[in-house]
Formats: structure tokens, sequence, C-alpha cells
């Protein structure tokens, strides 16, 4: 079955909330990995680069997902939020932790990520509610709820 643009970019802004997820998860855990499991310490998930590689899956998905949602829903201030989002996380991952240093760059990551993981989660709740108003059967429902 086909989806819709809208389904798809639902879809995607889960994928890149996913993304998202994984890259501050990877700055929290990768120390605490890397003391228990040393083996990892040589492989690219220790290597700051990883943030490079992420960037090369969130940057598309979410600028598509971003572009496809603010086509449905109009708002494009949701748009801003995540190109902000985007925009940090290349920061520290140019930066680096040579001119961040190790906690500036997770802390810079961090941030990227809960904002860019905002922009997604705003235009996924702004389309959602652009899908129910079209909806007559939502509609109601929520008129019955209110």
């Amino acid at each position: 079955m086909r989806k819709t643009k809208g389904e798809l970019g639902s879809a995607l802004d889960g994928v890149a909330v996913a993304m998202s997820v994984a890259c501050i998860l990877h700055c929290l855990l990768a120390p605490v990995l890397i003391i228990l499991f040393p083996i990892l310490g040589s492989s690219l998930f220790a290597d700051h680069h990883f943030h490079a590689l992420l960037l090369l899956f969130i940057i598309p998905t979410s600028l598509l997902a971003l572009y496809l949602g603010c086509r449905q829903h109009g708002d494009g201030s949701v748009l801003w939020l995540g190109i902000g989002g985007i925009s940090i996380l290349t920061v520290a991952a140019l930066l680096g932790p040579e001119t961040l240093g190790g906690f500036g760059e997770k802390l810079v990551t961090g941030v990227g990520g809960l904002v860019l993981a905002a922009g997604h989660v705003q235009n996924f709740r702004r389309c959602r509610a652009v899908r129910c108003e079209e909806n007559v059967g939502c509609a109601a429902a929520q008129a019955a709820s209110a």
C-alpha cells in the first residue's frame, strides 16, 4: 500500500527523532561502554567522526520530513527549529573535541539533538492535527470529548 506524503513525513519524523536520540545516547553511553568493553575504543563507535557519519543520515531525513510537514501544516517555524538543531549538530561535528573539548562537544551535540528532536515532535503534532481536522470522524470525536 502506498503511503501519502503526510504518512511518509510522519514516518520520517520518527526516524529522525530516533537518530537524534541515538546521537545523544552515543554521547552519554560511549564512555561507559568503552570502559566496560575496551574493544569498542578502537571502533568507529568511539570515534568523534561518528557524529559526522550520523549527520549524513540525519540531515536529509530531517530536511525531507520537516519540508513535507511544513507543506502539510504550513508552520514554517517548525522548519527553522529543525534547521537550528541541524546547524548546532553540524557545528559540534565540525569543531569536534579538539576545539570544544570532550565535554563541550557532548554538550553542544546534546543541545543540537534536543532542538532537532523538538522540531520533529512539533512537526509530527502539527501534521497529526491537520489530518485530524480533515477527518470528520476525528473532529466529531474531539467535539464529543470537549
